[in-house]
This record gives C-alpha cells, sequence and structure tokens, in this order.
C-alpha cells in the first residue's frame, strides 16, 4: 500500500515578464504625461518671476532718483552706498544686498537713455532677442504679452 499523498505545495513565482513590462509602461506613459503638462509651467513662472524683479528694480530705480535727483549710473548703486552721502537710506534703496539675477542666472542689464532708464532682461537664451520664453524683457514692455 502507498502513502497518502500530501497536496503538493505550490510556489510562489513572482510576477512574469509580461507582468513587468505592462508596469513598467504604464510609470513610462504617466510620467510622459506629467512632464509634458508641466514642463511649460516652470518657464512660465520663470517670466512671471522676472517681470517682478524687473518692476522692483524699476521701483527702487525711481526711489533713487526722487532721493538723489539724479538716475544711480548702474543697478549696483542701489545697495552700495556711496561714500559721504548722508541722504542714503537704511539698507538701500532695493532690499537685499546685492542685485539679484534674472530667474535663468543672468545679469539684468541697465542702461540710461537720456532722461530715461531701461532694464533688460534678455530672456531663457541670455542673447538679445528671441520669442517666446527667450523673448528680452524690459521695463518698457512688462505689459507686453507674447
Amino acid at each position: 500500500m502507498r502513502p497518502p499523498q500530501r497536496p503538493k505545495k505550490r510556489r510562489c513565482q513572482g510576477f512574469t515578464l509580461v507582468e513587468l513590462i505592462v508596469v513598467v509602461a504604464i510609470i513610462g506613459v504617466l510620467s510622459t504625461v506629467v512632464i509634458v503638462r508641466y514642463s511649460g509651467k516652470t518657464d512660465q513662472a520663470k517670466v512671471a518671476a522676472a517681470k517682478a524683479q524687473i518692476a522692483q528694480l524699476e521701483g527702487a530705480v525711481i526711489e533713487f532718483q526722487a532721493h538723489q535727483s539724479r538716475l544711480p549710473e548702474s543697478l549696483n548703486e542701489l545697495v552700495d552706498r556711496p561714500s559721504g552721502n548722508s541722504d542714503w537710506p537704511e539698507g538701500g534703496f532695493l532690499k537685499g544686498k546685492k542685485v539679484p539675477k534674472d530667474p535663468w542666472g543672468h545679469e539684468y542689464l541697465y542702461r540710461v537713455e537720456g532722461a530715461e532708464f531701461v532694464i533688460t532682461c534678455l530672456g531663457a537664451d541670455g542673447h538679445e532677442g528671441g520669442a517666446g520664453v527667450a523673448r528680452d524683457l524690459t521695463n518698457l514692455n512688462l505689459d507686453d504679452r507674447e
């Protein structure tokens, strides 16, 4: 007589290759959708930040002109107190210890044209001209849409 047979234990085998491929494909599709949906938002946020910084710099230049009866020669004059100047607000005309860089890490350009001044951000590409996020922003065109 044969001894009674025990029921066979089924070994756990884990995931099949097909299941793994399906999961990786789903993750790839989801990550692509997220990247496409939100990649343009960072550029739009940088443009908005550049516009806000230009407006802040413009206000500081106007305040400097009101106090000093002249336009600053450079944006650095907004934070650096000239020697022998007693009519200087605490902390300078620009809050912070230095002139900020634009959101792409470039310096703002500043030039005086007669009795007016222009503050320029060269956009994402850091070169004059361009379109979209690479277009130049100035205190004269902040309200323009593109």
